[in-house]
């Protein structure tokens, strides 16, 4: 005897299709809700194109990231419909991206609280910061430590500033030390040029030069302009390295490269010694023709700086 079991079963199928394809013609959107789909769909394609962030691990990898100060004011619209519609955390975070670089803090805030309340951890970041900026330095600290147990990068680097300088909690070197080796394992270079800069300063734990010189290298490799000047610094003084005035003057012209006016004040002064030839007059030189204002010759902090 043949089993009826397939039978049963094609019959189920063939009446649960007719039920789908009823229900598809009874709810069928109409034109107008089809255009607004379509609208809504391109908003959010237009949101992670214009307020994508390099800091945030889900962001839609399919464009590419956004400097903050690179966010067109065209995302706060585009990133508003696109929460409103969704509801997804992303895009509200993005939302807040935006109006933060159009200078509205306060609408800012509030779609990072949002998104955090949502648990996306680049969001908790953005709003740690501001929380810190508004003088609350345990939400601050609470925001990074959530954010950074999620793995994202840049709460590491938060956090090991926040153990370093007692931010919301009880200064602690090697809690910050453990941080920040955590994010620059992921590739910031900030975090190298920070860890670089503990062992060259010598006052939060004994001084390492050799330890230092390593991280600078790192960070520098990465394209860090303050590692290049420490770097720079040490060939030129032979701290805790052979002194090179060659090596110092390349430090200083790499940095110089990026913008920074004091790795141009040193490398000329590098030419005007005579350790690297001056350009004549009829070359051009990315380094010589930045311009030195009064107040520019200053050294480079070695404490590090927040993104």
């Amino acid at each position: 005897m043949k089993s009826r079991t397939s039978k049963v079963n094609r019959g189920l199928a063939a009446a649960t299709g007719a039920a789908v394809v009823l229900c598809a013609l009874t709810v069928s959107p109409s034109a107008e809700e089809r255009a607004n789909l379509v609208v809504v769909s391109a908003m959010q394609g237009e949101c992670d194109q214009l307020a994508g962030s390099p800091y945030d691990e889900l962001r839609n990898s399919e464009y590419q990231p956004v400097d903050v100060a690179n966010i067109d004011g065209k995302a706060i619209d585009a990133c508003r419909m696109a929460y409103e519609a969704t509801g997804n955390p992303r895009f509200a975070y993005q939302l807040g991206r935006a109006l933060n670089n159009s200078d509205q803090a306060d609408q800012a805030m509030g779609a990072y609280d949002a998104a955090a309340k949502a648990d996306y951890p680049a969001a908790k970041v953005n709003f740690g910061m501001l929380m810190g900026r508004l003088g609350d330095d345990q939400a601050e600290f609470r925001l990074y430590s959530e954010a950074a147990a999620s793995g994202n990068r840049l709460a590491a680097y938060n956090l090991g500033v926040a153990y370093r300088d007692g931010l919301g909690t009880q200064p602690d070197i090697q809690k910050a030390l453990n941080w920040f080796e955590k994010a620059a394992a992921e590739g910031d270079d900030t975090a190298a040029f920070n860890i670089g800069a503990i062992y060259d300063e010598g006052t939060l734990i004994p001084q390492d030069d050799q330890t230092a010189i390593a991280w600078y290298d790192i960070a520098a490799q990465r394209g860090n302009a303050d590692a290049m000047i420490n770097l720079g610094l040490m060939y030129e003084a032979g701290e805790g390295i052979a002194a090179n005035a060659q090596k110092a003057a390349e430090m200083y012209r790499e940095a110089a490269e990026k913008g920074d006016v004091f790795g141009a004040y040193k490398y000329m002064q590098f030419q005007d010694m005579g350790v690297v030839q001056a350009p004549s007059k009829d070359t051009e030189d990315g380094v010589n023709t930045l311009v030195l204002k009064q107040g520019d010759m200053e050294s480079p902090a070695i404490s590090g700086k927040e993104i």
